[in-house]
């Protein structure tokens, strides 16, 4: 059950400037004027928090960032004054998507730290991830703090640690089109993803808790989650050297599985839609799955409907 010597992935965790994909040619945003107001996230309880937000009528017409209330970081300023600094944004992740040639991509699974986080008081982490397409890279502010510049489809932040309580994220474009501004919630002593993603009307910011599994000592533990609007739903297979299970069946948009307990070792992994014939995968993505780590494998719309689908996994 060792890892396999003839599948050496190299680390992915790689720069922009290493993969050259600040000048990748994306869609067109959408035309000015087909959207209404940004709603702001507001907890009033009769308005529609967890509905999808389309972008504002004209660019620049969003104004500035509200920060959010409560900040009270440890350190953001150097002098334990709470406030951020400007341009001092957390690292963002840019995985390498090779292809075989076909829409199946892969890439190993990927682990990072988390950024300026000690886990003490009333603090939670959170990250983002682009699974949109269609879009040029936004830009991601919490609160006052840009979090992440140019985050393209299928990057991810590190996790950042942030005081508990609701907080804004406003998405918006390079010219400072906001596209979605609603509020989050932090719970203390808990992670989770934030994935900006697809709708019917337009962007969405889907919050996804990144507890651990519950798993015996020694055991690896993988989840699905499914966030292509349009492709989906999924089958999941793992394979290695002792065989082949599928923990994971019939996945749909938005939908995110249970854990699976698996022996620690190397994984291919095959994403096919529901019902397909055996074999005909859309996607796949590979990985050493290690002893007492949660991974998260997101499928999600490659930037460009010739290269199908993307599957990543992280670690939690």
């Amino acid at each position: 059950m060792n890892k396999d010597p003839f599948y050496p992935y190299p680390d992915t965790l790689v720069s922009a400037a290493e993969t050259g994909q600040e000048n990748v040619p994306v869609a067109p945003l959408p035309n000015a004027g087909e959207g209404g107001p940004v709603y702001d996230g507001s907890s009033d309880e009769n308005n529609a928090a967890g509905e999808p937000v389309i972008p504002l009528p004209n660019p620049g017409e969003g104004g500035p960032v509200y920060e959010g209330p409560g900040w009270s970081g440890p350190n953001w300023d150097g002098n334990g004054g709470g406030n951020f600094r400007p341009n001092y944004h957390p690292p963002v992740f840019r995985p390498i998507f090779p292809s075989f040639g076909s829409a199946i991509t892969v890439v190993p699974g990927i682990s990072f730290p988390c950024y300026n986080c000690t886990m003490t008081g009333n603090y939670g982490r959170v990250r983002v991830l682009n699974a949109s397409t269609g879009y040029q890279p936004f830009n991601v502010a919490l609160g006052g703090w840009m979090i992440a510049s140019q985050l393209g489809n299928g990057d991810i932040t590190s996790y950042i640690q942030a005081a508990a309580g609701s907080r804004t994220m406003t998405v918006s474009g390079a010219n400072g089109y906001i596209y979605i501004q609603k509020s989050i919630t932090i719970r203390p002593g808990a992670s989770s993803t934030v994935a900006i993603i697809n709708t019917p009307s337009g962007l969405d910011l889907m919050e996804i808790s990144d507890v651990s599994c519950s798993a015996p000592s020694g055991s690896a533990c993988l989840r699905t989650c499914n966030l292509s609007l349009n492709l989906g739903p999924f089958d999941v297979t793992l394979e290695n050297s002792s065989g082949s299970y599928t923990p994971f069946t019939n996945v749909g948009y938005k939908n995110v599985t249970s854990y699976a307990t698996l022996y620690p070792n190397w994984y291919q992994i095959y994403v096919s839609r529901t019902g397909s014939m055996s074999g005909n995968a859309v996607a796949a993505a590979s990985a050493t799955l290690d002893p007492n780590v949660s991974y998260t494998l997101y499928l999600f719309n490659a930037p460009t409907a010739t290269e199908g689908l993307r599957a990543m996994i992280v670690s939690n």
